[in-house]
């Protein structure tokens, strides 16, 4: 049975039943979410941030805003996305990006459109911090490594310069370069060339610094933990006064146009202090548990704030009111569909609620949030990884913890509610539920967990999956019934359920794939082998769709697939697929949101082409020696195409050339080329785009 069923998709992928169906996919803005390594400011007033992956959170790239922080686009570069941990801009708007490994060091000098790799006599993994003397000695340096640079030349070539692990650096009007480290402030009066460790703060970390336009210094102490709060000095880092905050984290420092003094702490949220440190004022509304990593100010005093697990915010009245602007990234956990414009998603910076009408996110609170759900009258219940499960009357604007998790806080992996009173929760221990809207709670013997966390109900059918076994319910809840062993793993499995019996399960682990019942459980087929799936969608009309390393489509109950591209080309993977109104919705793992229309007609593919700027994936992917690259431009423009390698260097120009709007179609030929990867890139007016390909031979 797997080598006719491999042989089908053999057959459907290679077939030009592929050519004439297409996914168009529509990222709908959110919801926000990134690791944000770094954020700066131009003197344009535009906004740079820099995101990295870490454990399940797999984005990485740099982002830039023009309108405040109201969208954001992805800068596209002719090299890997970077996974940025430092960024800096000059006076002259130069960007310098610090990566981890990659190319550890690259500028740009024309706003992002173009980039150099500059990381010649930089021998360390990572760049962490970049800083500036005043004659234009550039310094950088690494937090992990104990390594820390200099350049004479602008970045063309590096010089070791001390055995440091800086944060921060920050150079006063008399060119004293100071650099914050691991272990403590640091100074240097002849550009690098040695460095003396200040006398008073030598045993905590240093993670800011300020200097105002008297060289009086400022500093934030403390990086993953041992803070103790804001330093001042009026004579050059001799003597030292606290401003307060003892005994907290605080990573970024920044002064408004007044010359009032922020403080973005590790747990605290935002501060200010308008005299001196004799007083602070707490800002979290909207800030709930979000780390204030990294913090900036426009010249309008709207302040924007980085957080390393949690995106970007903003405040446009001094820190009274921060909302989530950024980044239209993140992992989305689950969908659910109020009224009909409102969708619901569970992701790690909280609830987070779209308005399909007027295509706009706002974040709800909470964090690491695992599922939501809601009842008939509107309640919402939230499952949270580290605080339990929570409960919203009023739709959000406020949440108190449920009885579940009241008094032994524990893990609650998933959340399902059947009507206003019946409620399902899975938590690293048992399944629970509860009859009276979540006052009191009752432990069933299904043992769930991180690897076990599936529930669906449809037609007075309840599913969930416990220790690596499939269970139905017939009577909500009270008994259940085993009907297949073998199903979870990492990230759980999705069910779906439909009028006429069709069962789909997906197995991410042990079995990897899609598991298909056509008799309400009875029995079982594996219809796709092989593939790390986390969600799976199944009507009866014999429509499957799944995602894994492409997306997998089969129209006869997966009996045969077909494979489709993700549109970033990377595995990104589906984390669930709701359909509402003819429109679906793909949750992903790494970029957020999706409406996805599928496109059957060839005309109507074209017509969706010739109205938006397009760069395909190159076909075939791998290719030897031979591919093809399709691009489309909604009006006449010059356009240019050029192949890169993986350290940037350009190998070809395919296109330079004036085009009518309209998709075309050009030939690659790599036959003097050795095997690897490489990069395309399509430059045309202010559009670029870059797509991966790999030449195997």
């Amino acid at each position: 049975m797997k080598q006719i069923i491999i042989l089908l998709f053999l057959m459907c992928f290679f077939s030009k039943h592929i050519n004439s169906q297409q996914l168009i996919w529509k990222h709908t803005g959110g919801p926000m979410g990134g690791i944000v390594g770094d954020m700066a400011i131009n003197s344009l007033g535009e906004i740079y941030a820099g995101v990295y992956p870490f454990m399940f959170n797999n984005y990485s790239g740099l982002y830039k805003s023009t309108d405040n922080g109201d969208s954001w686009f992805k800068i596209e570069t002719q090299f890997e996305d970077f996974e940025v941990y430092a960024i800096y801009i000059t006076n002259e708007d130069h960007i310098w990006v610090g990566t981890n490994f990659q190319g550890r060091i690259y500028r740009s000098t024309d706003n992002g459109v173009t980039w150099e790799n500059k990381r010649n006599g930089y021998n360390t993994g990572e760049c962490w911090a970049f800083g500036q003397s005043k004659d234009g000695v550039l310094f950088a340096g690494d937090g992990q490594y104990f390594k820390l640079y200099r350049s004479t030349d602008y970045g063309d070539n590096w010089e070791f310069s001390a055995n440091l692990r800086p944060l921060v650096f920050a150079t006063d009007s008399n060119n004293i370069v100071y650099a914050g480290t691991h272990d403590g402030l640091f100074a240097t009066t002849n550009n690098g060339l040695t460095w003396a460790q200040n006398n008073f703060l030598s045993n905590i970390p240093v993670s800011s610094i300020l200097i105002d336009s008297a060289n009086n210094i400022y500093c934030g102490t403390g990086y993953y933990d041992n803070g103790n709060g804001v330093f001042y000095s009026t004579d050059g880092g001799q003597n030292w006064t606290q401003l307060g905050l003892a005994g907290k984290v605080v990573l970024s420092l920044a002064f408004d146009t007044q010359g009032n003094l922020y403080a973005g702490t590790k747990q605290d949220g935002l501060n200010k202090t308008t005299d001196l440190g004799q007083t602070w004022k707490q800002y979290n509304d909207g800030l709930y548990r979000k780390e204030v990593f990294r913090l900036k100010l426009n010249k309008q005093d709207n302040i924007f704030i980085g957080s390393e697990n949690e995106g970007i915010f903003r405040s446009i009245n001094f820190g009274e009111r921060l909302d989530h602007i950024g980044l239209p990234i993140s992992k989305v956990n689950n969908i659910i569909f109020s009224s009909d414009s409102l969708i619901l998603t569970s992701t790690s910076s909280g609830v987070q609620k779209y308005n399909r009408k007027n295509k706009k996110w706002t974040n709800l609170g909470l964090h690491n949030v695992e599922a939501i759900s809601i009842t008939p009258s509107n309640y919402l219940f939230a499952a949270t990884f580290d605080e339990g499960l929570y409960k919203s009357t009023d739709f959000g604007k406020t949440w108190y913890l449920t009885n579940l998790t009241q008094d032994t806080l524990m893990s609650v992996y998933n959340v399902l509610a059947i009507n206003d009173d019946n409620i399902f929760a899975v938590t690293e221990f048992n399944l629970r539920k509860t009859i009276d809207g979540g006052i009191s709670w009752i432990v069933t013997p299904i043992k769930t967990g991180f690897f076990s966390r599936s529930l669906y109900y449809f037609d007075n059918i309840f599913w969930v999956t416990g220790n690596y076994i499939l269970y139905k319910s017939i009577d909500n809840g009270t008994t259940f019934d085993s009907v297949y062993y073998g199903t979870g793993g990492m990230g759980g499995n999705s069910i779906i359920a439909t009028q006429s019996g069709n069962i789909f399960v997906s197995s991410p682990d042990f079995y990897y794939g899609i598991l298909h019942s056509s008799n309400m459980g009875l029995n079982w087929n594996q219809v796709l082998f092989d593939k790390y799936v986390l969600s799976v969608f199944g009507d009866d009309a014999g429509l499957v769709i799944t995602g894994s390393d492409t997306i997998f489509i089969s129209t006869n109950f997966g009996n045969s697939w077909c494979s489709y591209p993700y549109p970033d080309n990377k595995y990104n993977y589906i984390t669930d697929i709701k359909k509402d109104n003819n429109t679906y919705y793909f949750g992903t793992v790494k970029s957020g949101l999706y409406e996805v229309d599928i496109i059957t007609s060839l005309d109507a593919e074209n017509n969706f082409f010739s109205n938006s700027y397009q760069l395909s994936q190159n076909y075939p992917n791998p290719f030897n020696p031979f591919t093809k690259l399709k691009f489309s431009i909604p009006h006449s423009t010059v356009v240019q195409i050029n192949v890169y390698d993986v350290l940037g260097k350009e190998i070809k120009t395919l296109l330079n050339d004036y085009k009518q709007a309209g998709t075309y179609e050009i030939d690659f030929d790599a036959s003097n080329l050795p095997s690897g990867v490489y990069f395309y890139r399509i430059i045309s007016g202010s559009y670029a785009e870059t797509k991966k390909m790999i030449l195997l031979r």
